[in-house]
Formats: C-alpha cells, structure tokens, sequence
C-alpha cells in the first residue's frame, strides 16, 4: 500500500504545480562583433592583491554592470503617438450662352414657317471633387526587465540581452529585450532606460486562453480567403 499511497501524492503534487502553456524556447540573438585584436590579461605579480577585472580591484567605482554577466535593469517605457490628416477640395463650373436675333431677315422668316425654331444655343458644365482622410496610431509599453551582460564590446559599450516568462491563469506572457547599453547611461540604482538601449529589440507576446479567443479558428479564416465576396 505504501507504494500506491506514494505515487497518487506525487501525481497530486505534480497536478497542483505550475507548468507553462507549451515548451518555452528563450531567445538568444548572436551580436555580431568587427574584428578587433585580442589583448592578453596581464599576469598578476607574486603575491600581489591585485586581480585586474576582479570585483575587489574597482576601489573607486560602484556597484554598476561593467563586466560579462552582470545583472542591469531595463526600464522599459516606450510610447508613440503619430497622427495624419490630409483633406482635398476641388470645385469647377463653367457655362455658356448664345442667341442670334438677326441674320438678313432669315430669322424672322425661318421663325414664321417653323414657330418651335428658337435660334439660341446655351450650355453648362460643373464638376466637384473631394478627398478627405486621416490616420492615427497610439502606443505604450511599461515594463522593468533585469538583463545580463553577454558580451563586452571593445569601445567599453555592453550588450545586454533579458528575458522574462509571466505565467497567470493559463495566460503566459513573454518578455524579451535586448541592445547595446553604454556604461555612463546606468544610473545609481543600476538601471538604465529604454530609450537609451541602442539596436534594441523588444518583444511582448503571450499564449493561452486569452490569446485563443482572440482569433479566428482555421476553417474560419480559410473560408473567408476563399470566398471571393
């Protein structure tokens, strides 16, 4: 019985545990770096306290990311706001009048034998053209992302790259930035803005219940492809 016992607590346990919508595959980008020339580490001299890249050597700086896998946060608060209105308004209206009352008595005569004969000509033309369009886009995205220092770029700038995984009632929700960050723009507190990550990729996306419901299924949307109306 101790054996049954045993595996229907782990099989609760396993059931009341949080697992992820589907298998999560975090995003890695490769940064492509110009080739500079390597620069060999200087060996420390016998018995010296002294480690060149070590965190106790940095006497006079603070706790900042400077070095490969150094934890920085990202704070992320990006909005945009683009608007466009354009209006056209053409008018154009012409007309035109004739009338002749003499011509060697001709008229009067034609005017006797044919009393529907009217001898005047008269037109008009108008046209009218009007365009009126708009367009507007509003954005914001706020978030705060702790990132790692992957890479030490020569020129001292560093790459970070983050991620973060989000999971709330069978919602899961992804959250990935990366870009190149200079070492003056991180602030006291370790973090830096978005708006100061150079080549930056942010992406917030999310799978589940949520995100079902808010598409069209696959016979749907293959129907409204077909049909032609």
């Amino acid at each position: 019985m101790r054996p049954l016992a045993l595996g229907i607590a782990l099989v609760a346990l396993q059931g009341c545990a949080p697992t992820h919508i589907g298998s999560y595959k975090p995003k890695h980008r490769q940064y492509e770096l110009s080739p500079s020339p390597d620069k060999s580490e200087a060996a420390a001299s016998p018995g010296s306290l002294w480690h060149e890249g070590q965190p106790a050597s940095l006497l006079f700086t603070d706790a900042r990311a400077l070095r490969a896998n150094d934890l920085v946060v990202v704070k992320v608060e990006e909005i945009a706001d683009a608007a466009r209105t354009a209006n056209t308004g053409l008018t154009r209206s012409s007309s035109t009048a004739a009338q002749i009352s003499e011509f060697l008595g001709a008229i009067a005569k034609l005017k006797t034998a044919l009393p529907i004969f009217n001898p005047q000509i008269g037109g008009s033309s108008s046209s009218s053209f009007a365009g009126d369009g708009s367009t507007a886009r509003t954005e914001r995205l706020t978030a705060t992302v702790p990132s790692i220092v992957r890479k030490v770029l020569p020129n001292g700038n560093l790459f970070i790259e983050g991620h973060r995984v989000v999971l709330v009632n069978s919602e899961e929700q992804h959250f990935y930035i990366s870009g190149v960050v200079r070492p003056i723009d991180i602030d006291q507190e370790n973090s830096v803005k978005s708006s100061m990550v150079a080549d930056a990729e942010i992406e917030f996306t999310g799978r589940g219940a949520l995100t079902d419901n808010q598409s069209q299924g696959f016979l749907q949307k293959y129907l409204g492809w077909l049909w032609p109306f």
